[in-house]
């Protein structure tokens, strides 16, 4: 039950310190449009972007002090919990100003949070333990935070009325999440959408069954061709992501492509759909190319066609390492193709390392200014054709004499000591990774 202050003025004045909150890191929210203007109304932009910010800094805090925490920590999974941290902290506080302890429990994204951790198999047990560290989390920053903006003789009285709310608010969160788990898993068991992602995460593990009741489990054939998609949205706010229509675009995309009707389809969070085509007619990237409208948030990432129940799991993972390339920013296509982006998605398997690798062998000619950029390509064009300076710039459309002029020049910044292979490979990933100016 809501606890009501005695006066609007008194609660105004108990946490007058919330609406000061400012952030010293202002950070891309990925939380809701209508979470993030809810909190504004009532603590102000300032306090509603520290807000966004603690959000981010609880789920860091969360996964690295979860060092157990049975997810797989992909994409998906950390922005859903950064989507549900970042709600909390903002519906907290919210709830400290308007005294109204149950609005966790009546909150969206969290709940849906809980929804994304059943169809994972995380255990209740982890999403408590998750609840609590975060609990853990919020209440140290907000005692930080009173200890910087309230009056030394008002701050344990402060300290002692949030840290009783936040308590109190969270207790209510975790009731709701209990029982919505409980309702949640019900459901997900006695669906086939359930029977669907329990059969492709036991392949995708390695786990083999019978195909026959592997197909039955699908509803798709594992005998066959299969190419496998990711299809994302880029730039949406999650309220609109969870109408988009993804079965809808991926039954067109198989029409398209003469594949077997029905493409098998899993939802992994409110953005993302993993899809295989079985038995596709053609060369699927330039058909989804050139026959496909594409709305602009979709993105779409496609593996190499491959057959059975090992080309069913193989291409799938290079869909995946496709649109990890893409979501690095390597890659503005609306569609990528996996071989077109192999190399450097082996190379950057580790992005920080990769970034490293092309400043030591390019030196300052990995800054990204107008002139490096020229200089990078210049040299790449040189590599890709044998050396010779007629290819390059014919290939480049320039003088010869202005290509000898900065293939000298690059020469004067690039370190010594590499091989060709190693600055080529630098230099591809410094166009797909650019680093600083």
């Amino acid at each position: 039950m809501a606890t009501v202050p005695a006066s609007t003025e008194e609660s105004t004045m108990e946490h007058d310190w919330i609406r000061r909150l400012s952030p010293g890191t202002v950070t891309e929210p990925v939380t809701s449009l209508a979470t993030r203007r809810r909190a504004a109304r009532a603590i102000g932009d300032r306090a509603t972007a520290w807000g966004v910010d603690a959000g981010r800094r609880m789920a860091a805090y969360i996964l690295e002090t979860l060092t157990d925490w049975p997810g797989n920590r992909s994409d998906e999974e950390r922005e859903a919990l950064r989507r549900a941290t970042e709600a909390s902290t903002l519906d907290t506080l919210t709830a400290l100003v308007t005294q109204d302890v149950t609005l966790l429990g009546k909150s969206s994204e969290p709940a849906q949070n809980i929804a994304f951790y059943v169809a994972e198999g995380i255990p209740l047990e982890e999403v408590v333990r998750n609840v609590h560290t975060g609990q853990e989390f919020l209440i140290q920053e907000l005692i930080g935070r009173i200890g910087q903006l309230v009056p030394a003789e008002r701050r344990l009285e402060t300290v002692q009325a949030a840290t009783r709310a936040v308590i109190q608010s969270w207790s209510a969160f975790i009731s709701e999440s209990t029982r919505a788990y409980a309702a949640e898993a019900r459901r997900w068991q006695e669906s086939t959408e359930g029977a669907r992602m329990q059969a492709v995460r036991r392949i995708l593990g390695g786990t083999r069954r019978p195909a026959e009741d592997a197909d039955q489990d699908l509803g798709h054939r594992l005998e066959q061709t299969h190419v496998g998609l990711i299809l994302w949205l880029e730039g949406l706010d999650i309220e609109t992501a969870r109408l988009f229509d993804f079965a809808g675009v991926a039954g067109s995309l198989a029409s398209l492509t003469l594949s077997e009707p029905g493409p098998l389809v899993i939802r992994r969070g409110a953005t993302r759909v993993d899809v295989w085509l079985g038995s596709p007619q053609g060369d699927v990237p330039a058909v989804l190319d050139t026959k496909a409208t594409l709305p602009p948030p979709l993105r779409v990432a496609v593996g190499r066609p491959a057959v059975g129940v090992d080309g069913f799991r193989t291409t799938h993972e290079q869909a995946v390492a496709a649109r990890r390339v893409a979501r690095l920013g390597a890659t503005g296509s609306q569609v990528v193709d996996y071989p077109d982006v192999e190399l450097v998605s082996l190379l950057a398997a580790d992005p920080h390392r990769a970034r490293a690798f092309a400043y030591s062998v390019l030196g300052p000619l990995h800054r990204t200014d107008a002139r490096m950029d020229e200089l990078r390509r210049t040299l790449a064009v040189h590599i890709d054709s044998d050396r010779s300076i007629a290819q390059t710039a014919q290939s480049l459309h320039a003088h010869r004499n202005t290509i000898s002029y900065r293939l000298n020049r690059a020469a004067e910044l690039l370190p010594e000591g590499h091989t060709t292979t190693e600055l080529r490979c630098a230099l591809l990933l410094a166009e797909l990774f650019p680093g600083g100016s």
